[in-house]
């Protein structure tokens, strides 16, 4: 019996570490269910509609917004509470997640309120978010949307409409604050208590998840160190921010806030309330995925540095999580593929604007050279491509920073030494027994004699002793011969091939993206929508033309009644292209492409055509106004033309024609316009016409 109850235990200890096992798999969280009718009627609302919402329709059409999943459940829990006793606002409020990694909540003037995943990721407690819910609730209940929209749009002095509107904001902010506790907040089961660390939330919301100390040992082994300058003594203290005066900021001091929300609850009875309504573990999942999304988008948006630290923080909450390890790598990653790029300037702030423990992974940023960030990175991946053997982003990886160490960097293996930094030659005393191995010829000599220890040298500098462990693994070696093989193999390919052999049978377009402004920078929505349509137009005439077959991706196919499905895969385009985009088509293998395999597979192509471009207003300066003047009045026969010059709108045009290949991740073409002409449309047609067939004729 005994015997029997042991092999029970022992069953049930695994099926609860499975369990959690199963737990630690994170992929990006995608919609369920229907399209939301609430978001339909808004893609169709009219722009001259007082509905309208010009914010709400680009978030959509980037794929930001959430719904349908886990998240959105459990924040619909709460507004039921909240919103219980008002059926009214029960029908016209939606909730919504947005991702982004900001702290924030958002109430638009058609119902529709987004609460960020930077939000989820903060608060601490489900009372906290509920109080930022009844705050936005009031918003629409008081409809300060509408005010503020009306407000703006009065022609005032630039200096004293910028001072009113934020005053009347900050009203606002107080008015919400009060309303949202009294008349929503009042009534529903949660805490009182919560409100003074909720502003706590809100004051510090610019940090990361947690504040830890950056140990060296998260970046070194015992067989390599940094210089000790590359590590700071001391770390700048979060400042207290409690002075700062609002005057020219939306919302009030948060201090301010708290002494007001304190004021209206002191009174108030706490008894029987309660910090968690719905089960503690529920929060516990949805505050999890929020982190991992936000770690997410900061590797689409390219801020490593918020990556690698949050990664970090997150690492010692959920150790052993495979999606944390593949971000930790993919930052490292990405900051050597920047800093060999030469592009890594807004990659990751100044470790002089940084304050807190965070300050110390910025200041070591900014002193690894070169060959040290691409060792770094590669020894990195090396190690999680050794546990996870079959992941097929890690050996790209692995590849990809060979080539760079070992090809461009043009280090050599025996740079690397096989002994930890501090040895001494002279200290080392290798086995010089000679080989009696018997070999047929001396080819078989030579294939199987390994290269001798590479012993420490006086010129060799840290970035030498960076790979002492894995330097004499076999398949580190292996892998080595096949990145420098593929890169011979690329640069012969690059010299050899015909044009008539790299043309595509099918093509990817995610359609055109152009922006055009009018005079006073204002974007007018409609004409870019018509002239990125018409672009799209042309480009798949244009591939026609040339027999090749295209599909078009990345966007809501009917805007009149769009799917789920169709923006599940708008999400997952509109994820890869921020990435891509920030990479500025860098050629590097790009974490967001995993999960366009699936549908790359179905369409036969891995190439990817996008285009975007802005319209604006071309003005001349006060100066060349002058010298355009003189010379046409020197010449009374260029009168006609100043006068046209003057009178004729001329706009700036600028674009970008890429093709990429999503799978290796290489920019395969990047042309790029910036032109000054009356006619833009047709320079921007003729552009993309000229770049698409020079691309499809090859």
């Amino acid at each position: 019996m005994k015997r029997l109850f042991f092999v029970l235990f022992w069953m049930a200890c695994v099926c609860a570490s499975t369990g959690l096992q199963a737990q630690t798999v994170f992929s990006m969280p995608e919609c369920q269910g229907a399209f939301p009718s609430a978001l339909t009627n808004a893609l169709n609302t009219p722009r001259s509609a007082k509905s309208y919402n010009a914010l709400l329709i680009q978030l959509l059409q980037e794929g930001r917004v959430l719904y349908g999943t886990p998240m959105n459940d459990y924040v619909d829990q709460i507004a039921e509470k909240l919103l219980d006793g008002h059926p009214q606002l029960q029908n016209q409020i939606h909730f919504y997640i947005l991702l982004s990694p900001k702290v924030n909540a958002i109430a638009l003037n058609n119902g529709v309120i987004l609460i960020t995943t930077g939000l989820l990721a903060e608060v601490t407690n489900e009372a906290e978010l509920a109080f930022v819910m009844s705050h936005e609730i009031a918003h629409i209940y008081l409809h300060h949307a509408d005010q503020v929209e009306k407000k703006s749009s009065r022609k005032k002095n630039y200096v004293t409409d910028y001072l009113d509107y934020h005053q009347h904001s900050r009203e606002q902010e107080l008015e919400a604050d009060r309303v949202g506790l009294t008349t929503f907040y009042q009534n529903s089961p949660y805490s009182y208590e919560v409100l003074d660390g909720l502003y706590d939330v809100l004051k510090y919301a610019h940090l990361p998840f947690d504040e830890i100390p950056f140990p060296r040992t998260e970046v070194e082994t015992d067989f390599y160190q940094f210089p000790d300058n590359y590590f700071l003594a001391n770390v700048n203290p979060i400042s207290d921010r409690s002075g700062i005066t609002d005057t020219l900021y939306t919302h009030p001091n948060v201090d301010k806030r708290r002494e007001v929300a304190k004021a209206l609850a002191y009174s108030l009875s706490n008894e029987g309330r309660v910090k968690f309504w719905q089960d503690k573990s529920r929060f516990e999942e949805v505050n999890r995925t929020a982190r991992l999304a936000c770690i997410d988008l900061f590797l689409q948006n390219h801020q490593y540095d918020k990556a690698y630290y949050n990664t970090f923080v997150l690492q010692k909450i959920y150790p052993g999580d495979a999606f944390l390890q593949k971000a930790a790598v993919a930052s490292l990653y990405g900051m050597a593929k920047h800093k060999l790029d030469g592009s890594v300037n807004g990659v990751y702030t100044s470790y002089r604007e940084v304050e807190g423990e965070m300050q110390q992974v910025n200041y070591f940023f900014s002193k690894l050279t070169r060959n040290e960030w691409s060792v770094l990175a590669l020894r990195n991946a090396w190690k999680a491509y050794r546990e996870n053997p079959r992941d097929e982003y890690y050996e790209q990886v692995v590849l990809d920073l060979m080539k760079d160490v070992f090809v461009t960097e043009k280090l050599q293996y025996n740079d690397f030494c096989d002994f930890p930094q501090g040895m001494l030659a002279e200290d080392i005393h290798l086995d010089q027994t000679p080989d009696t191995t018997h070999y047929e010829s001396k080819y078989d000599r030579l294939k199987n004699n390994t290269a001798a220890m590479v012993l420490p040298n006086k010129k060799f500098k840290t970035v030498n002793y960076m790979l002492v462990d894995i330097h004499r693994d076999s398949l580190f070696y292996a892998m080595l011969n096949k990145a420098q093989a593929d890169a011979v193999n690329e640069q012969i390919m690059d010299a050899i091939s015909q044009p008539s052999t790299l043309a595509p049978k099918t093509l990817l377009i995610i359609p055109p993206e152009v922006h055009v402004y009018k005079k006073n920078d204002q974007e007018r929505v409609e004409a870019g929508q018509r002239q990125s349509q018409h672009l799209l137009k042309v480009m798949t005439r244009t591939a026609k033309k040339y027999n090749v077959e295209t599909v078009v991706g990345g966007h809501l196919a009917d805007t009149k009644r769009p799917t789920t499905e169709q923006y599940n895969d708008m999400m997952k385009w509109q994820r890869w292209l921020r990435d891509y985009a920030n990479a500025k088509a860098m050629s590097m293998t790009y974490l967001t492409a995993s999960d366009l395999e699936t549908f790359l597979d179905s369409v036969g192509t891995q190439q990817v055509c996008y285009v975007g471009a802005d319209h604006r207003f071309y003005s001349f300066s006060t100066y060349n106004k002058y010298i355009y003047m003189l010379l046409t009045l020197s010449n009374p026969l260029m009168i006609p033309v100043g006068i046209a010059g003057f009178c004729v709108p001329v706009r700036t045009t600028r674009a970008q024609f890429v093709v990429a290949d999503v799978q290796s991740g290489k920019t395969k073409m990047s042309k790029g316009l910036n032109e000054r002409e009356a006619s833009n449309r047709v320079l921007l047609d003729n552009f993309v016409y000229t770049q698409l067939r020079s691309y499809l004729a090859r």
